[in-house]
């Protein structure tokens, strides 16, 4: 019976499948994790803890400079591995999510509302906010979808002219919203360095990593790590 049950669990890269056995614990740690979290939220916000430190001038934007960075990190090999497993209802809910916040941003200035802690904040801000995260984020269309289709490569492209559109009136004008006068050369180097390295020097050897590691639940049409498997099995 044993050998039999063995025998008949999937098998995954030529390994047998684990199942759940290891999920538990993972679980046990994020429920323990969030437990502290909330702990630690509601004594410094609710009851003053001065320990936590935390109250009212911890603002959403503090909160946002801690975790947008770790939560893309956490996201990227998930989505490297399961993106074209992903549904419309999927992808609806991520636009539903990034229409909120993007209201949220616009209510923070407009409103405007101090704990979110956006004014003052300008478009440099905002890219040395984001922009690393974005790319760490997005990782998994370029690991998945090389050469780009021609929609990606528009959209890089658009987005690429309007930061240099901005630029040039940011410091010619200047705008102050955006933030960009004053900022160097060297300011743009340590902006722009770690956004451009992650696609195209870190993305290709995690791809081809996880193929190696989960090659039977990767997305055909990826390149990376394809070439790799079929000369493994043309040598064998």
């Amino acid at each position: 019976m044993a050998g039999a049950h063995v025998a008949g669990r999937p098998r995954v890269g030529g390994r047998l499948e684990r199942g759940t056995t290891r999920t538990g614990p993972w679980v046990v740690a994020a429920c323990v994790v969030a437990a502290a979290l909330l702990l630690v939220v509601v004594g410094g916000y609710s009851l003053h803890w001065r320990w936590t430190g935390l109250s009212g001038s911890v603002t959403l934007w503090d909160w946002l400079q801690v975790l947008v960075l770790p939560v893309a990190v956490a996201a990227t090999p998930i989505l490297v591995r399961h993106r074209r497993g992903l549904h419309g209802r999927h992808r609806r809910a991520m636009a539903v999510g990034a229409l909120a916040f993007v209201g949220l941003v616009f209510a923070g200035y407009l409103v405007p509302m101090g704990w979110t802690g956006f004014t003052g904040n300008r478009l440099w801000d905002w890219l040395e906010l984001l922009l690393l995260p974005v790319a760490v984020a997005t990782a998994s269309a370029w690991a998945t979808s090389w050469p780009l289709a021609r929609s990606h490569v528009v959209i890089v492209a658009g987005v690429m002219a309007a930061v240099a559109v901005l630029a040039v009136l940011g410091y010619t004008i200047p705008w102050r919203w955006t933030g960009f006068s004053g900022n160097t050369a060297w300011d743009w180097i340590k902006l722009l360095l770690l956004p451009l390295m992650v696609p195209l020097v870190l993305v290709p050897p995690l791809a081809t990593y996880l193929s190696d590691q989960f090659g039977g639940s990767t997305p055909p049409g990826r390149r990376y790590g394809r070439a790799h498997a079929g000369a493994g099995h043309g040598g064998r």
